[in-house]
């Protein structure tokens, strides 16, 4: 069996809306004029240890969320673990990020002996966004 290795990706972009503005598979064109300040409101933050972002219900989390994990995912090479309230969600995250955003996203919900091996393979080699329940991440102890 052959080991996986990382591929070596040139990383260049400067903010999230750069990134996405590259990104050749996405459906939406970008950022609204309010999620756009809430990325650059993150650009400007990003160096803190915990940073929080609010906008109303229905107004674009899910995008500004997916952009930001994707960017340090893609920048630092880091595991990005994307939360949920419910299983529901989860699909609907995943669904978004992969059909609309040109996003490469995993669900990772029910049992965890039921995660696909390459699936799991990618999200742990930060090569794809994880998509769980807060539940799912707090209360079991979960595989990274």
């Amino acid at each position: 069996m052959a080991f996986k290795t990382r591929k070596k990706e040139e990383f260049s972009y400067s903010s999230p809306q750069e990134m996405y503005q590259d990104n050749k598979f996405k459906k939406i064109m970008g950022p609204l004029d309010y999620q756009a300040a809430m990325l650059d409101l993150y650009i400007e933050n990003a160096d803190k240890k915990t940073v929080a972002l609010e906008l109303p219900t229905g107004s674009g989390k899910t995008l500004v969320g997916l952009l930001i994990g994707e960017y340090r995912r893609r920048k630092n090479k880091e595991k990005v673990l994307f939360l949920c309230p419910t299983n529901q969600l989860v699909h609907q995250v995943v669904e978004q990020a992969n059909s609309k955003y040109g996003l490469r996203a995993i669900a990772f919900c029910g049992k965890q002996k039921d995660y696909l091996p390459k699936e799991k393979s990618s999200f742990l080699m930060a090569e794809a966004i994880g998509v769980t329940t807060y539940s799912s991440f707090f209360c079991i102890a979960f595989f990274f």
